[in-house]
């Protein structure tokens, strides 16, 4: 009788100390899970890795847990990083680099596109670049990629931005908007809009993709300050990022679905043309070279000669944590994973 008492005073004991173990190695998992912010600044195909990684739960995978947010216009998505409101952007890196050359420590992590895939798109009834002689001509905000594209694509052209109007319109939808509506006779236009403008009738009269410009395109950034700090919740980000490019180029039909939501378009046209174009375009290894900020900062100083040329273009590449990634195997082992 006594032995019977004492074997189910254990089993008893035994099964609540099973579940405070269990307890206790709940919390310390979810202690483990850290919360970061990032952003991405426009909606185009060149962001979906980021966006297909959030869907497929690779950031969680990685024992992060992402708030992601749409920040659109680059000015605003690196006042967000400096400000502390999020710690890594998806946008291209001249904003970031401009901000660098004036003291920020915005720093390029990694680049999975150094293209552009814009186009100045403008009315049926202009043939030419000469017709844009004083026309109105928009962009997202002062001092954006847009911006500093406009003048650039003007002056490769042989105008400068004296002989037009430049109108900030907001993100590309606005943009759109302000084309069909005549507001604008020229406006530039990226990713999805692009393709949507041409079906409206526009065309495409200066093609960045076909201009001599090194530009990264779809960066990831970040300050240097974050990244000296917590360099695992680094490289744990871009491995769930980076994934997110191999699954968007092997699995289509979970691309498409991912691209539906966050482009919010029904067209299959526009959507099998964002992928095929993206899945092409975007590299598995997104090495942040030295020569593009170099090439970039030769575009931003023509453009604005206010920016200073003091701080070193290339330092603000920083290709540690793509190295360390390529070191470790990391690579490889998505070679091996999503292997055709």
């Amino acid at each position: 009788m006594k032995r019977t008492r004492m074997r189910r005073l254990f089993l008893r004991h035994g099964v609540a100390s099973f579940f405070l173990i269990a307890a206790f190695t709940a919390v310390a998992e979810a202690a483990a899970v850290e919360k970061i912010n990032a952003s991405y600044g426009a909606i185009s195909g060149t962001m979906s890795p980021i966006w297909v990684a959030k869907e497929a739960r690779l950031f969680e995978k990685q024992g992060l847990d992402l708030n992601l947010v749409y920040i659109p216009g680059g000015p605003r998505s690196i006042m967000s990083l400096l400000g502390g409101s999020v710690q890594f952007v998806n946008h291209s890196g001249m904003p970031a680099l401009e901000a660098y050359q004036r003291g920020a420590d915005t720093a390029l992590i990694a680049s999975s596109m150094n293209r552009l895939e814009h186009a100045i798109m403008v009315q049926k009834n202009i043939d030419d670049v000469e017709q844009l002689r004083g026309k109105v001509l928009g962009i997202s905000t002062v001092g954006s990629l847009t911006d500093i594209l406009m003048r650039e694509g003007l002056r490769l052209n042989g105008l400068s931005e004296k002989d037009v109007t430049i109108l900030p319109l907001g993100d590309e939808a606005a943009r759109l908007i302000g084309l069909k509506t005549g507001r604008v006779q020229g406006a530039i236009i990226s990713g999805i809009q692009r393709l949507t403008a041409t079906k409206m009738g526009f065309k495409p009269l200066i093609d960045f993709a076909k201009l001599p410009i090194e530009v990264s395109g779809s960066s990831m950034l970040a300050r240097r300050s974050y990244v000296t700090k917590n360099p695992d919740i680094t490289l744990r980000f871009l491995k769930a990022w980076i994934e997110g490019i191999y699954l968007l180029k092997s699995k289509r039909e979970l691309a498409l679905g991912v691209l539906k939501k966050y482009v919010a378009s029904q067209d299959a046209e526009v959507l099998n043309a964002i992928y095929a174009q993206n899945k092409e375009q975007l590299s598995t290894k997104p090495i942040p070279y030295a020569r593009v900020a170099k090439s970039m900062f030769n575009l931003l100083s023509r453009t604005n000669p206010e920016i200073p040329s003091a701080a070193n273009p290339e330092g603000f590449a920083e290709p540690r944590f793509i190295n360390e990634l390529e070191s470790a195997g990391f690579f490889e082992e998505m070679n091996r994973q999503y292997a055709k």
